[in-house]
């Protein structure tokens, strides 16, 4: 039998505590002779021995106690010759090596990954001839090696290089649980050979199955060294309003992962090779810095190939993110208006939406009046905006609630002199609200009323406003000259975007099957009240629209390594292929009735460029590591141990000393051996009950 932790026997000297007390106690009486003593002279053959007796079964009893109590804390275990499996049945090791990016780093005993090759061969020369080790690595592409001698072994340890893909560590664990179980060797155990960064054990962690439960485990944990590591935190991009309709920017937050302040870091943007923009900074330790580009928009394309890159830290792995943006398809809207109605002044929305025609690549316009307009091409527009029509005839109304139905918007904004029942009768076909009465004077200019400040909640408003989470929305209300009053009380589906200051909705939205129906109390001329002149109104005017067509904006077409690939890039990828760094791949397709599912497993990818082609279809996607990649805080001994031990049937977490031969002896006991502390805790207990049952029911009469 050995000891894990032969220090606590050390403790072994405690056991002199109850005998020392014991000695203090011994007193022996003076001896005085009275006559009438003679009956006491009976008890030393009875009483008096039962007393001895039962004191020192009790001190035997305590300091056995204490004695396996000490051993338990001190981990014996059964080397393999006196276990149960036998010393000359062969052994199998498998031994999983760390080669993500992180393992690059270098501390004063080398590189993190030459000391965890060193140590796997230190390891494999341990085993004997009859042996056999199972060799793979935890990211990119498994080895896929069968159970190897040890001259083999340590050829194969040669081939293994870094790999900046996907962490696949539980899939290998279990892949090495699968070889022990088919080989039928009982006598084996996995090593695993790491720096202990907790993204690469956080799969692990997080599974909850017992799948691994008869597998024996150790961890050994290699490096030691402080990083300056500064990594993409997140990537997103944001679109322009309408005053920068064509704008796009890429917003990156960048965290400083190391272990000190990074300062000095430059951040780039780069298209197709070429340098856009350059930023400098400087990021304290565990801190958050945003930085905005804006992106040229190019006119013959829908797609950005863009690249942020990081330079100045101390690690390369991580400095380069590759986004793959996709600009919003043109979306056609229908604007019916009528110029030159009786009563009504000159609309502001017009030429605030003819200016976002020019101006804009997302949406174009095209303004009829209802007499000139074929009720058949309505179906082909994303969204309808009525501004300012004085009566909406029923064929134009179920027309417009089909097409809405189906999934278009529909924005009404009525006439000064418009006809309310026409109206209603398009909000009871919607199952909507209804105008009610009229108050105030039209273009009268004298307020009635204001609109309250906006509150937040609604998709519209949300994406107008850009502020932080507590802070209010401060703006410069516009005053209410005549409105229509709408009655929304039987409709409680509805949602009332904006409100007067008493409580009277001004812009109210009903969703009818796919789409969604947008009402206003308010017409768009100055008549109404000076909403169109104040700055609030253009941007509410563009995200409305935008909020109707239901389109998507600029998104990246990111996939993130360490995951399969999959994409439904829709119908016209029947016959799709993968290109990825230079190579051409056949994914597996599977029609759906969304259209064609495109999947591959994507185990070997590394970060970089990936293109869909179909015929003459084609899209980009970015290809990137998970961002926690970028972390490099490692877990300590105890804690992993801790999170391991319900997962394996054992499990032991050591980090790697500079001297590892004895380390390396050590561990070759422990692992093969079989821990017995628990044998002793069981004995302890057991000590301790039958210290109270003599305590208790060993009966010795005393003397007064």
């Amino acid at each position: 039998m050995s000891f894990l932790n032969p220090l606590f026997l050390f403790d072994l000297l405690t056991v002199a505590v109850p005998l020392l007390i014991y000695l203090l106690n011994i007193k022996k009486p003076k001896r005085i002779q009275f006559s009438t003593l003679a009956f006491f002279e009976s008890l030393k053959t009875t009483a008096l021995k039962r007393i001895k007796i039962k004191r020192w079964l009790l001190l035997a009893v305590r300091c056995l106690a204490i004695i396996v109590l000490v051993v338990a804390a001190s981990r014996p275990f059964m080397p393999p010759e006196f276990n149960w499996i036998s010393n000359q049945e062969p052994r199998m090791i498998g031994v999983l090596i760390d080669n993500s990016p992180s393992m690059e780093r270098v501390d004063r005993n080398g590189p993190y990954y030459e000391q965890a090759l060193s140590l796997a061969r230190d390891l494999i020369a341990l085993t004997e001839n009859n042996d056999r080790t199972v060799l793979n690595v935890t990211n990119g592409e498994s080895l896929n090696l069968p159970p190897l001698t040890k001259q083999a072994a340590e050829r194969r340890l040669g081939e293994i290089e870094i790999a900046n893909a996907g962490n696949y560590l539980k899939e290998r664990v279990d892949a090495f649980r699968n070889q022990f179980e088919s080989t039928g060797m009982s006598n084996s155990v996995l090593y695993i050979i790491s720096d202990a960064q907790e993204s690469q054990f956080s799969k692990l962690l997080e599974d909850e199955s017992d799948e691994f439960e008869n597998l024996r485990v150790q961890v050994l944990n290699v490096g030691d060294s402080q990083t300056i590591n500064v990594g993409f935190e997140q990537v997103a991009i944001e679109m322009g309003g309408i005053e920068e309709a064509s704008s796009v920017q890429i917003r990156a937050e960048l965290r400083n992962f190391g272990d000190g302040d990074a300062n000095n870091i430059s951040l780039s943007l780069l298209i197709e090779d070429e340098l856009i923009a350059q930023q400098t900074l400087n990021i304290e330790r565990d801190a958050l810095h945003d930085v905005v580009f804006d992106l040229p928009i190019p006119n013959n394309s829908r797609n950005i190939a863009a690249e942020l890159l990081i330079e100045g830290d101390e690690l390369s792995f991580d400095n380069r993110y590759y986004a793959a943006i996709q600009l919003p398809e043109k979306r056609e809207i229908l604007v019916l208006n009528e110029p030159g109605a009786s009563r009504s002044m000159q609309s502001y929305l017009t030429p605030l939406l003819q200016a976002a025609a020019e101006e804009s690549n997302r949406f174009e316009f095209r303004f009829q009046t209802p007499d000139a307009i074929q009720v058949a091409d309505i179906f082909q527009y994303d969204a309808v905006i009525l501004d300012g029509i004085r009566n909406i005839p029923d064929f134009l109304s179920q027309s417009l609630l089909e097409h809405v139905q189906a999934g278009a918007g529909l924005l009404l904004l009525p006439a000064a002199d418009g006809s309310v029942t026409g109206y209603n009768r398009l909000l009871s076909f919607s199952g909507s609200g209804s105008y009610t009465n009229v108050t105030g004077s039209y273009g009268s200019f004298n307020p009635i009323d204001r609109m309250a400040p906006p509150a937040e909640g609604h998709p519209i408003l949300d994406m107008i406003f850009d502020k932080q989470e507590d802070e209010e929305i401060r703006l410069n209300v516009p005053e209410i000259f005549y409105y229509y009053e709408i009655d929304t009380r039987d409709r409680g589906a509805d949602v009332t975007i904006l409100r007067t200051t008493t409580g009277r909705p001004l812009l109210s939205e009903a969703r009818v099957g796919s789409g969604r129906f947008i009402y206003s109390a308010l017409g768009s001329d100055p008549g109404w009240s000076n909403f169109p002149i104040k700055p609030f109104f253009a941007p509410l005017m563009y995200r409305t629209i935008d909020y109707l067509v239901q389109g998507e904006g600029a998104v990246i077409r990111d996939h993130t390594l360490g995951e399969p690939f999959r994409a439904m890039p829709g119908t016209g990828f029947d016959n799709a292929e993968l290109e990825i760094a230079g190579e051409t791949i056949l994914p597996e397709i599977r029609q759906t009735f969304r259209g064609a599912e495109i999947t591959y497993p994507a185990i070997e990818w590394t970060p970089g460029w990936l293109k869909i082609h179909s015929g003459e279809n084609s899209l980009l996607f970015s290809v990137n590591q998970h961002a926690m990649e970028s972390a490099l805080d490692a877990l300590s001994s105890t804690d992993l141990e801790e999170s391991l031990a319900g997962k394996f049937e054992q499990v032991a977490v050591s980090r790697v000393v500079e001297d590892a031969s004895g380390f390396l002896a050590e561990l070759e006991m422990a692992s093969f051996g079989r821990e017995i502390w628990y044998w002793f805790v069981l004995m302890g207990i057991l000590l301790l009950l039958l210290e109270s049952i003599i305590s208790r029911h060993y009966k010795a009469e005393t003397i007064e």
